[in-house]
């Protein structure tokens, strides 16, 4: 239970790190050269950064982000087998950044997808209309 513990506290103080309100949370974020999804539990922005500071953790398999909370997947190192999920509440900054963030407020940490592209960091089509090298 100790573990669990020791994860919490430093997922919460990553979250508290991030900043003071939403816009110093957006801020941080851009520093840090994280984009993300709007409305996207395991692309916002918020996740995308958790994720790339705790991907050392073995007992880590995954981050999402909701409305109010981070939540994230645990495995068992030794096997890779599932440990359940850890639900850690956001700090009232950051859940104010993901609602303006959902709302497309923060253009500077919006990724859009590719739309039909279930790789959100694909390269976008290009248009029919296009000038092509071949003339």
């Amino acid at each position: 239970m100790g573990e669990l513990r020791d994860i919490r506290r430093r997922v919460g103080a990553l979250l508290e790190e991030l900043g003071r309100d939403p816009d110093e949370v957006a801020s941080t974020l851009e520093a840090a050269g994280v984009q993300g999804v709007p409305r996207s539990n395991t692309s916002c922005a918020v996740a995308v950064y958790a994720s790339a500071v705790m991907k050392a953790d073995p007992r880590i398999r995954s981050v999402a982000v909701g409305p109010c909370t981070l939540i994230l997947t645990l495995v068992k190192p030794e096997d890779g087998r599932p440990a359940g999920k850890l639900v850690v509440q956001l700090p009232k900054p950051v859940r104010g950044f993901v609602d303006r963030f959902d709302a497309a407020r923060y253009p500077r940490v919006l990724r859009l997808e590719v739309a039909g592209s279930a790789d959100p960091t694909a390269t976008p089509p290009v248009p029919a209309t296009a000038p092509t090298a071949a003339t």
